[in-house]
């Protein structure tokens, strides 16, 4: 009897669970969270076959470490092609803005606000320079998270687009929050030097 019930439990052990994490592997989990750096587009190629859609797959996948998938979000704007701008149509732009729609319209958990940072500082990476990018952000100006307005300012800054200027300086007359404040000044003498 005692060694059925052995037998039972080491099975059931061995099964996997209903909304079992994606399987990373080691080496994957150590080439998407290098300390203080972004992760390599050398390190993904070593681990990944298609690094992008590999990337992709674990921005949108809630059930892995919640580490590693803010990393993969923040890491899709390496695969930004080298000679076109990085707008619709690319999986990463079209990845990151499904991201943010996602995320900026639900109620915020604490998570969710790390999600959406992510999404936005990866949009602004990208450095598209589009006025859709810029339009895309706007509405985030008034979150009520202090952190998700400073990392908006940042990526507005990133985008290079001058059509951030205005809203932005609206933005700092009603402002509250000094850090918000001083990340629209910072922005608004970057985007001076846009063109």
């Amino acid at each position: 009897m005692r060694g059925g019930l052995f037998a039972t439990a080491a099975l059931l052990c061995a099964l996997p669970a209903s909304g079992e994490n994606l399987a990373l592997s080691q080496m994957v989990i150590n080439a998407l969270t290098p300390i203080d750096t972004m992760p390599s587009e050398t390190a993904l190629a070593t681990v990944f076959t298609a690094p992008l859609d590999s990337l992709r797959t674990i921005a949108l996948d809630h059930s892995v470490d919640f580490g590693v998938e803010l990393r993969a979000i923040r890491a899709l704007p390496t695969y930004c092609p080298a000679s076109q701008v990085c707008g619709p149509g690319t999986v990463v732009h079209d990845t990151l803005t499904s991201l943010i729609d996602g995320y900026a319209t639900s109620p915020h958990s604490p998570r969710d606000v790390l999600r959406l940072r992510a999404a936005v500082e990866a949009l602004g990476a990208a450095r598209s320079r589009l006025a859709s990018d810029v339009d895309k952000l706007m509405p985030l100006l008034n979150d009520g998270s202090r952190d998700v307005r400073v990392t908006v300012v940042r990526a507005l800054r990133n985008i290079c687009n001058d059509q951030a200027s205005g809203p932005l300086n609206q933005r700092l007359s009603s402002e509250p929050t000094d850090q918000v404040r001083l990340a629209i000044f910072a922005a608004l003498r970057d985007l001076r030097q846009c063109n």
